[in-house]
């Protein structure tokens, strides 16, 4: 019998993405997982030893998941300070910041192995800085001063301290504080200190 693994012909990279897609989405999950390796290659349907062809740990792939991840976040910001077409910069904002909390606040290891951890360098990564999520972000807001939505402040300390607030936010409501009284002050605070003044 052929089964749907051997069937299968990805390539290195493409196998490599799915391992980690699926590591992804287990740490997500919120899973009481005892073998994350069996874990993981059981969840993308590869063999157990397919997992050390690519990483040499779990500590390895916890260092790809989290490039990854915020990979994925500052693509997003860039597109958003990139893009030609007209943005609502205050829905766009609610919704990043919703979003983001609603991440931070889900049960589960994703947002622990991203943020709470510190992953061992990959031999592909070691000499490389990971993705700059502050920049990113600060890009995206320059942006939004440019067009006039938002007051001229140094946009890099506005992206770090909206992402302070944001983590902030999201471990309060993981703890058990409401959402929503979280969301409403973290909108109040985003228009409070980046609306432009009536001069402007």
């Amino acid at each position: 019998m052929v089964t749907s693994r051997s069937r299968r012909r990805l390539s290195p990279e493409a196998r490599r993405g799915e391992l980690i897609d699926a590591a992804i989405r287990l740490l997500d999950s919120g899973q009481d997982v005892t073998n994350w390796v069996q874990a993981v290659t059981a969840e993308a349907d590869a063999a157990k030893g397919t997992f050390y062809v690519y990483f040499s740990s779990w500590e390895e792939m916890v260092a790809a998941v989290r490039d990854r991840v915020l990979r994925d976040y500052v693509d997003r910001f860039h597109r958003l300070a990139e893009s030609t077409e007209p943005i609502d910069w205050w829905a766009t904002l609610d919704a990043e910041c919703a979003a983001a909390i609603g991440v931070i606040a889900r049960p589960g290891g994703l947002h622990a192995a991203v943020f709470h951890s510190k992953p061992a360098p990959t031999s592909a990564s070691a000499d490389e800085e990971g993705p700059d999520i502050i920049a990113a972000i600060a890009k995206a807001l320059r942006r939004g001063m440019d067009d006039g939505a938002f007051r001229e402040v140094d946009p890099h300390i506005a992206a770090t301290l909206l992402f302070t607030v944001l983590h902030s936010a999201g471990d309060a409501i993981a703890a058990g504080e409401r959402s929503q009284v979280w969301l409403e002050a973290v909108r109040d605070l985003n228009r409070h200190w980046l609306a432009p003044s009536p001069t402007q």
